[in-house]
């Protein structure tokens, strides 16, 4: 009886644990860059089941999003969920085949053979005897994803970069940092150079600092622009 009841006890902890969890998501939830952000500090700190749940309740409202699926799919691949994890790469690569997580993953998991049968052998099978026309497609997808994946990357960056300027422009500031912020993590640095020069174009180095100061979420990030805009706005006075 004891025993059971020690059951019954640790089974309603977890469930209120996972409550305050969802809970504690709200704030991330409220637009796909803040998700896309916040799992990837999760998987960056181990904290896959977080990466998880958060994804899973990101995709109730943005089912369309690749990035926030490929994100899902790394978190299961890195807890060692391997089968769910290379469906959701496959559905992140349905979405968009230039998704560069998804495809580096699936290339790790044919390369690796950790799968008896993956995913991606089902839905060969599966295509092949009913759906030869969306195969085909896909085929094709991938094949332009891999020729073209040049061209794809800098019309994904020309994307990134006007829509990055929108949000400065419209004093989303918030959503500008997060942007800034997924730069850096990608190791983006030339449109990071260009969003910090942006930002001096439109506002004082004092007024750039106190945004950034303000919105950035990590401190070592926060180091790392103020010394970047410090850097360009010595180098911008230089020039004129």
């Amino acid at each position: 009886m004891v025993k059971q009841s020690f059951v019954i006890l640790l089974a309603v902890l977890s469930l209120q644990l996972f409550a305050q969890d969802v809970e504690s998501f709200d704030k991330y939830l409220k637009s796909e860059t803040r998700v896309v952000v916040q799992a990837q500090k999760f998987i960056e700190a181990g904290e896959f089941d977080k990466a998880e749940l958060l994804t899973s309740q990101a995709l109730k409202r943005y089912a369309d999003n690749d990035m926030i699926y490929a994100l899902q799919g790394e978190a299961l691949y890195l807890a060692k969920k391997f089968g769910p994890a290379e469906a959701r790469f496959m559905q992140a690569l349905n979405l968009n085949p230039l998704n560069t997580v998804a495809k580096k993953y699936i290339e790790e998991i044919r390369t690796t053979s950790e799968l008896s049968e993956s995913v991606l052998s089902q839905e060969w099978k599966s295509v092949a005897r009913d759906k030869i026309g969306d195969f085909i497609v896909l085929v094709i997808g991938i094949w332009l994803g891999t020729t073209l994946n040049s061209i794809g990357a800098k019309v994904a960056r020309w994307r990134f970069r006007s829509h990055s300027k929108k949000l400065f422009l419209a004093n989303d500031f918030d959503d500008f940092a997060d942007l800034l912020e997924i730069q850096l993590s990608s190791n983006e640095l030339k449109p990071l150079r260009e969003s910090m020069a942006f930002m001096l174009r439109h506002k004082t180095l004092e007024e750039s600092i106190a945004i950034l100061e303000e919105y950035v979420n990590r401190p070592d990030h926060l180091e790392t622009f103020v010394r970047m805009l410090k850097s360009d706005a010595k180098r911008m006075a230089e020039e004129s």
